[in-house]
């Protein structure tokens, strides 16, 4: 809601929700979607929403998206808590930044208006606020955008934010693995898989053995390495994608196979649902690597429904 301007899905959210800043807001309502309802736990669970925050700022353009007192757009923090006794006598608290100024010979003049007199105490915080405001260059002709303050500053996106969260998130996968109630044998596959020390060609390669064609036994199209095998192959997503219909559920795609084993347990569900889950898992990649091997070893020709069943 930040990043895209014109997208349709942005319109829809903000006609019924406002802004993301709601996302922070305390409350239950009836009028809110079991997918908004969601998305407000996890920003509030765990820090993820304070997190966000403390690493995304504006850059300002024509200031027509930054809300002035509860974005983060001048300073370390939201203007709302720099300078709350201001934030509690301002006549229009929900303004924009375009909203509070004007042009005036090519230059931006702040109108701050107040709902009562100022003491004489409270004027040094105008100051001080207004000192801060004169760093500010407005730009007319440009919009205003996210930064995220990853490695250096660059523009938002959502694999800018998933690369800088999944590099500080520690998942602990050796034990949601074995904690899962299958057979020992295919427990110890699923976990060389997790590790990378499966028996795939390309691994017998890098180790000296000689085979006899390094493409993958199953498609025959690409390099039998650990992650094609059980995650990129046509044969095995046609597999998964059996498995995800059965379950009902929608999946999203990741590269790495820690993610897709930690993405495979269902969020917020008990610790008995998470383990049967992760038991599918490790049984799916079981049966893909047994199938490989018949394949292999007997010149048979790969069926995914045999497989998946």
């Amino acid at each position: 809601m930040g990043s895209d301007k014109g997208g349709l899905w942005k319109e829809i959210l903000v006609s019924k929700y406002g802004s993301w800043i709601s996302l922070r807001e305390d409350g239950k309502s009836r009028k809110i979607s079991l997918w908004w309802k969601d998305l407000k736990e996890v920003w509030a669970s765990e820090g993820w929403g304070r997190n966000f925050e403390d690493r995304v700022e504006w850059k300002v353009g024509d200031g027509k998206d930054i809300y002035f007192w509860e974005d983060n757009w001048l300073g370390s923090d939201a203007l709302k808590k720099e300078f709350p006794r201001l934030f509690s006598l301002i006549l229009v608290k929900d303004a924009k930044v375009a909203e509070l100024g004007s042009w005036s010979d090519g230059m931006w003049v702040w109108h701050l208006a107040w709902r009562r007199l100022l003491f004489v105490w409270e004027k040094p915080l105008v100051e001080q606020l207004r000192q801060a405001l004169l760093l500010v260059r407005m730009v007319s002709r440009e919009e205003d955008r996210w930064v995220w303050k990853g490695e250096g500053l660059q523009s938002f996106s959502v694999s800018s934010v998933y690369s800088l969260v999944m590099r500080d998130c520690v998942v602990d996968s050796s034990s949601q693995l074995w904690s899962c109630k299958v057979v020992p044998s295919t427990l110890f596959t699923a976990w060389r898989v997790l590790e990378n020390k499966i028996a795939t060609k390309a691994n017998l390669v890098r180790c000296g053995a000689v085979v006899d064609s390094s493409l993958c036994c199953l498609c025959g199209k690409e390099e039998n390495h650990y992650r094609h095998l059980f995650f990129e192959c046509s044969f095995a997503w046609r597999v998964w994608c059996l498995c995800f219909k059965w379950l009902d559920v929608s999946f999203v795609y990741h590269r790495d196979p820690i993610s897709i084993f930690v993405q495979f347990r269902m969020s917020q569900s008990s610790k008995l649902i998470n383990d049967v889950w992760s038991s599918i898992w490790v049984g799916v990649v079981g049966e893909i690597w047994n199938h490989m091997n018949f394949i292999a070893f007997n010149r048979g020709w790969p069926t995914r429904l045999k497989c998946a069943l």
